[in-house]
């Protein structure tokens, strides 16, 4: 069984992991943003293949793997969460 200090020590890991991640998506939606920008500021001048494959999946690709790794990281967060409840009742 784990004790109430480890899993707290695991809350707090989890917590600084979220600001990351939140960091990082927060990151590629101003990257996205951009490209965007960027694209409809020089669409005639660019490859638009390229700048779909580059848009997609690259930046696109990228915001969701790390969605998918921050709903893990809250998913575990919720979990330990309730746990340290029942264990302090």
């Amino acid at each position: 069984m784990t004790s109430q200090s480890d899993m707290v020590a695991e809350y707090e890991k989890l917590v600084e992991l979220e600001k990351q991640y939140t960091e990082r998506i927060q990151t590629c939606v101003k990257l996205l943003g951009d490209a965007f920008n960027i694209i409809a500021a020089k669409a005639g001048a660019l490859s638009m293949d390229s700048v779909k494959e580059a848009a997609y999946y690259y930046l696109h690709s990228t915001e969701i793997e790390i969605n998918h790794v921050l709903y893990y990281i809250r998913l575990e967060k919720s979990i330990l969460t309730n746990q340290l409840e029942i264990e302090t009742k």
